[in-house]
């Protein structure tokens, strides 16, 4: 299954910092990947209001300005294993600083995690949507597998209690093949396991900064009719996450919405808009009885 995020913001600076065992990678977040949520439900990542540019009842968050709320820079350390190979389970670490190199242990509880990692290969192949738990030391750890070689790319997403939601764009390399490239397809129907996925555009001409509504009609593969059982998944009915095409991305390449006001069984709306030109790819994830899927499509912005 292919497993499944705009952002006006403030690059983080990324470097790797050597070590013999454990290396390192920080990302700096001096003010970048915040904002003030708006609306009812107003984050758009994973949290009340967090990567930033947000419209008001849009529920989309990309990394951008902060609205009010403070500015404290952070900076997100992830620390690896010396090698990663592809297929071999790997602890990551994060841990989280201020400006200062202290660290930052008080986190808000949004949409029911501390802290939301967001894994994407590079060439965007490659989803996983995954939660790593603070221990005792304030570190948050997660096992996670890459399934192949090649260059990866973490969005972490937080929010320091008391201050704005952050996206931080942490790097990573593994070891081993690399999936072999495929082509992009702009197909608007995709089947996952039982159930049908479709997506609707308003329109396939895609205007940048133009806020849009992009509907996802889920039906049962088997009868055909709209699906019934869809449990909330993070707090939601649903969530969008969309990351553009670049050579490497950063947090302005990261989007995550969450669900308007629920339409009707099966039928989940996101209302978000797409910064730039380029090619964007989505997941959206949604919780079937118990089981989540991540259907995955291409969007242009011309």
């Amino acid at each position: 299954m292919n497993r499944l995020i705009i952002a006006v913001a403030i690059a983080s600076s990324l470097f790797f910092i050597p070590g013999c065992s454990t290396p390192t990678t920080e990302a700096s977040l001096n003010e970048s990947s915040e904002a003030e949520g708006m609306g009812s439900d107003h984050h758009q990542g994973m949290g009340d209001g967090h990567q930033q540019q947000h419209h008001p009842d849009s529920h989309s968050e990309h990394s951008g300005e902060s609205h009010g709320e403070p500015q404290n820079a952070t900076l997100a350390k992830l620390t690896i294993p010396s090698a990663i190979a592809a297929n071999q389970p790997v602890v990551l670490g994060i841990d989280i600083q201020d400006s200062s190199g202290n660290p930052v242990s008080e986190f808000d509880i949004v949409h029911e995690k501390k802290i939301h990692l967001i894994v994407v290969s590079d060439d965007l192949q490659f989803f996983s949507h995954i939660h790593p738990i603070q221990n005792e030391a304030g570190q948050f750890q997660v096992e996670n597998i890459f399934p192949s070689g090649g260059n990866y790319t973490l969005f972490a997403d937080y929010k320091p209690t008391g201050d704005a939601q952050r996206v931080s764009a942490l790097k990573t390399t593994v070891v081993g093949n690399p999936l072999l490239p495929t082509e992009m397809t702009l197909t608007r129907s995709q089947t996952l396991g039982n159930t049908e996925v479709g997506l609707m555009l308003p329109s396939e001409e895609i205007t940048p900064g133009e806020t849009i509504t992009l509907a996802f009609h889920l039906e049962d593969a088997q009868t055909q009719t709209m699906v019934t059982d869809l449990q909330p998944y993070l707090g939601e009915l649903g969530h969008l996450v969309i990351v553009k095409q670049s050579d490497s991305p950063t947090e302005a390449d990261y989007i995550h919405a969450h669900p308007m006001p629920n339409d009707g069984p099966g039928h989940i709306e996101f209302m978000t808009q797409f910064p730039e030109p380029g090619n964007y790819k989505m997941w959206g994830e949604f919780n079937r009885n118990g089981e989540i899927i991540a259907a995955d499509f291409w969007v242009t912005v011309q």
